[in-house]
């Protein structure tokens, strides 16, 4: 009896932790929505208008049941009334949005009053999502804002000072991510070579690298992405290597990966390529078919990648994960693939994650064997085709997303024939057509160092877009690399 007790208080428990957790990703998405929707509708417009209604009416239930309704962000993690909001892949935008707006405006929490009334939340979203701040003191001048607006019944509190102490600006992130991914490559070549000689990798340095990596993808994801478009062909293994690295932890925040298992696929991806230094270089190399010989020694690395880290000294700071991946980066999603396994029906979560990186990096770098080389939406459609053959469905709709209909690098023009770069792309289905861009070329074709603008933006008395992609282009024909664009923004 007692048991049957006990069972019964576990239940109940999980059965309202379940009501909590439901309630609390209802007012987080729905009130994320209405900043969104306030960036785009004037603040009489009906759209706007219902969504304030919709959160009025879930925050008043909350406050009534709770006597609380307040949102915190501390250390990339965002709670409502202390309990940690849990996003999935198709909420990660809304979750990158509003880390974004509170961050802007070096906003550490929000409290709404139980005497909130409609008109005054109305005020607020629409002031949160649209005032422009004082860059020196965004959250005091913001709070003033607040004040002279009448708005009483939202008291917002400043960011912790240890965290901001760590808070960078968007210049400094950009900085900082482009250092952090050459001495990333620089470390990788270095461990490599001591690999060779027989003496120790400095695993402690990678994990501090990767750390790095982890945190940066939490303050500029885009950007991040965008540093995937270094190509250096002559280190192609060390470059890739890097790149699958950041695409993977990328990959991972958006589908909900804590920050240590983010920390274990970051390094198993680092070194998902270690087996090919046994491969001649001119097989890695060739121009043209490998025979059936040269293919069997290239399809060894999977092994002689999982013997290299195994017999490391320092194996104990590896996460197991890593042999994994190392293994099974080339298996397809239904078995096929290499190496063939006897009796196993599974693959590693972090293993089809690194698989889908390692495919997308290599397609879109230019190799000697390659004829062709693929721009990054042509990447995403063939890979697309291969879904539930070579890649998890599930797993690359997120992938999918991720990257983008005009994925993050991609040259495009505009109906105003301006060229322009995708600097970012979106997640929402509404505007996954309207990424914000970057401007290298006036309307009559002359090279510019253009502002960056976001392709939702309307014209106020037309209330039509401003600029829509009309087309992408493949930079290589415009001899365009698209690398320099992205490490110009951290000059």
């Amino acid at each position: 009896m007692k048991k049957n007790n006990q069972k019964e208080d576990i239940d109940s428990r999980k059965s309202d932790e379940k009501v909590t957790f439901k309630k609390i990703n209802e007012i987080f998405i729905r009130f994320s929505s209405a900043l969104r929707t306030a960036q785009i509708f004037e603040a009489n417009n009906i759209t706007f208008l219902k969504q304030v209604h919709i959160v009025f009416t879930l925050m008043q239930n909350i406050l009534e049941d709770e006597k609380e309704a307040v949102f915190e962000f501390k250390e990339d993690t965002l709670f409502f009334n202390n309990t940690r909001v849990k996003f999935a892949f198709l909420s990660y935008h809304y979750f990158k949005f509003l880390s974004n707006e509170f961050r802007i405006k070096e906003v550490g929490s929000i409290s709404f009053s139980p005497d909130l009334a409609e008109q005054e939340l109305r005020e607020f979203i629409y002031l949160f999502a649209n005032e422009k701040v004082n860059e020196k003191n965004p959250f005091e001048d913001f709070e003033l804002k607040i004040e002279r607006k009448g708005i009483s019944h939202v008291l917002l509190e400043k960011i912790h000072p240890f965290e901001l102490a760590a808070l960078m600006k968007q210049e400094e992130v950009k900085k900082s991510a482009k250092k952090v991914f050459f001495k990333s490559v620089t470390h990788l070549k270095e461990s490599f070579e001591r690999e060779k000689q027989k003496k120790r990798i400095r695993l402690k340095t990678t994990r501090r690298l990767v750390q790095s990596i982890v945190n940066l993808v939490s303050k500029d994801e885009s950007f991040m992405i965008g540093l995937t478009n270094i190509k250096d062909y002559d280190e192609y293994t060390l470059n890739h290597s890097t790149n699958v690295c950041v695409l993977a932890i990328c990959f991972g925040k958006r589908l909900g990966l804590e920050k240590k298992e983010l920390l274990d696929l970051g390094v198993s991806a680092f070194f998902h390529d270690i087996g090919k230094l046994e491969i001649p270089k001119k097989i890695l190399d060739k121009k043209g078919k490998l025979s059936k010989k040269e293919r069997k020694i290239m399809e060894k690395h999977t092994y002689q990648g999982v013997q290299k880290l195994i017999i490391l000294k320092e194996f104990s700071f590896l996460p197991i994960k890593t042999l994994y991946v190392t293994l099974e980066h080339h298996l397809w999603a239904n078995l096929s693939g290499y190496p063939r396994y006897w009796k196993k029906d599974h693959i590693d979560l972090f293993s089809k994650i690194v698989k889908m990186c390692d495919f997308f990096d290599s397609v879109t770098t230019k190799r000697p064997y390659r004829k062709h080389t693929l721009t990054r939406d042509e990447a995403v459609s063939l890979m697309l085709e291969k879904s539930g053959t070579e890649f998890d469905p599930s797993l690359l709709k997120v992938f999918a997303n991720m990257i983008g209909v005009y994925p993050i690098g991609s040259l495009v023009v505009l109906n105003t024939k301006e060229l322009a770069i995708v600097t970012e792309a979106k997640s929402e289905v509404a505007f996954l057509l309207r990424p914000k861009v970057k401007l290298i070329t006036d309307r009559i074709g002359n090279k510019i160092d253009g502002e960056i603008v976001d392709l939702i933006e309307m014209d106020p008395e037309t209330m039509e877009y401003k600029r829509t992609i009309a087309k992408s282009l493949n930079p290589n024909k415009y001899n365009i690399r698209i690398s320099d664009y992205f490490l110009a923004q951290a000059q």
